[in-house]
């Protein structure tokens, strides 16, 4: 048995740009020989249902950077979270540095409010025009958009996570448009208890250390002892993915200290680099409803 783990933002799809249709023939593919494929990612599960039930596909999920699993017909478990203390702690941090943050939860994505970092996006918006031209536009319109119409705003985020602590904590993602800053941050919030990684433009992420996407890569082949396991991204995130699996890729857009550390690069994510691999040399050939051009 073959089982191929990808990261979705940067590796399945890239931003700006709608999921290309062969990776979502690789999927089903693969699954018709009997293979598994699992998406490894930092979102929280209700964005990969939705994007799922919009793209017409359906697999396991390892969401919040390891923090849950989603199996395939089932509803999601969530095994490792962030505690309130973790969550005094950092955002007690973040707020008094003046970062904008908001929380991946089990109810929807919690933030303050966001016309008070209104600054802080127009840098971010400078910075992303100065570096990546018109992707960046697009990465700049989408965050600036969901930050104000999809988060759930609270006057007083922690003290309203201290009054429902039914509420499970994915992550925290944070947005900084200065990388000296970025560094900092990184010293000051890790610890044993939370662990902080970029996972994409002028983007940090802190989870629960046990979190990770290797962990959960680990586990979730413990029932698949015999598999063949790949794993695909682009990201600081994936790199704990890579030392799970017996073969690592990154697509051709992933940072040059990612595609170092690989074992091999295929293509870029927006020329459908995950389902062209898959179609290439992991499918049989009478599977393959289209050639790969």
């Amino acid at each position: 048995m073959q089982i191929v783990f990808s990261d979705i933002d940067g590796t399945f799809q890239e931003m700006g740009h709608p999921i290309h249709e062969i990776n979502k023939e690789a999927i089903r593919c693969l699954q018709a020989q009997g293979d598994h494929f699992v998406f490894v990612t930092g979102r929280g599960f209700e964005l990969v249902q939705d994007m799922m039930a919009e793209e017409g596909l359906s697999c396991d999920v390892i969401f919040g950077n390891g923090a849950g699993l989603m199996v395939k017909g089932e509803a999601p478990v969530l095994t490792h979270t962030l505690p309130y203390k973790t969550l005094a702690q950092v955002i007690g941090i973040l707020e008094t540095e003046a970062v904008f943050y908001f929380l991946h939860t089990d109810h929807g994505i919690i933030s303050p409010q966001a016309h008070l970092y209104e600054a802080q996006f127009q840098e971010s918006r400078k910075q992303l025009l100065a570096e990546l031209g018109e992707r960046g536009q697009i990465i700049a319109d989408y965050k600036y958009e969901f930050f104000y119409n999809e988060c759930l705003h609270k006057d007083d985020v922690l003290q309203f996570m201290k009054e429902h602590p039914e509420i499970k904590v994915i992550k925290i993602e944070l947005m900084e448009a200065s990388d000296e800053k970025r560094e900092r941050l990184r010293a000051m919030i890790q610890s044993e208890t939370a662990a902080i990684f970029q996972s994409f433009v002028q983007t940090l992420e802190i989870v629960d250390p046990l979190a990770t996407k290797g962990a959960a890569i680990r586990s979730f082949l413990e029932a698949f002892p015999a598999a063949k396991s790949y794993g695909i991204g682009d990201g600081e995130n994936d790199l704990a993915m890579f030392e799970a699996v017996d073969v690592s890729l990154a697509v051709a857009n992933a940072s040059p200290a990612i595609k170092a550390v690989c074992d091999r690069t295929i293509e870029r994510a927006e020329d459908g680099g995950v389902g062209r691999f898959i179609l290439t040399e992991l499918v049989s050939r009478e599977d393959v409803v289209h050639e790969v051009d």
